[in-house]
């Protein structure tokens, strides 16, 4: 069974967070994790305790999160470049620096090419046969 998206998961407001599954357990812990903006330091035990189980869970909840992430992305270096970006980004739209959050937003596609995350466009076309080239840079 492949991981469901926990950033689409509702959490529910009702329902005590020592009642949650475990889908909506991994996505209140991903909520955490993203407003942070990384993974490092939390107190699994005291995790443990707000949702009711146990430290191991816990860390089981974080390696499947690991997981989650690995598969959008790759390795855990990336995972944390995606929630850094993320939260720069966020920040920045916040206090309307709109040109700051523009080259965050240049910086992180450019950072997905230089990857292979995501395909680089090329600066020119060429119309095959017809010799004609589009140029898309700066020149």
């Amino acid at each position: 069974m492949s991981n469901p998206e926990y950033r689409e998961v509702p959490l529910p407001d009702e329902k005590p967070r020592t009642e949650y599954t475990y889908v909506e357990r991994r996505a209140a812990i991903l909520k955490i994790i993203e407003k942070r903006g990384h993974p490092w330091g939390l107190n699994k035990s005291q995790l443990g305790r707000e949702f009711g189980v146990s430290d191991a869970q816990i860390h089981k909840d974080l390696d499947r999160l690991r997981e989650y992430y690995s598969n959008r992305i790759g390795t855990e270096a990336k995972v944390t470049s995606e929630l850094a970006y993320k939260r720069i980004l966020k920040d920045q739209l916040e206090n309307d620096e709109l040109d700051k959050a523009r080259k965050t937003l240049d910086s992180w596609n450019s950072w997905l090419q230089d990857t292979g995350e995501q395909e680089k466009e090329p600066d020119k076309h060429e119309v095959e046969g017809s010799g004609i080239v589009i140029n898309y840079g700066d020149e």
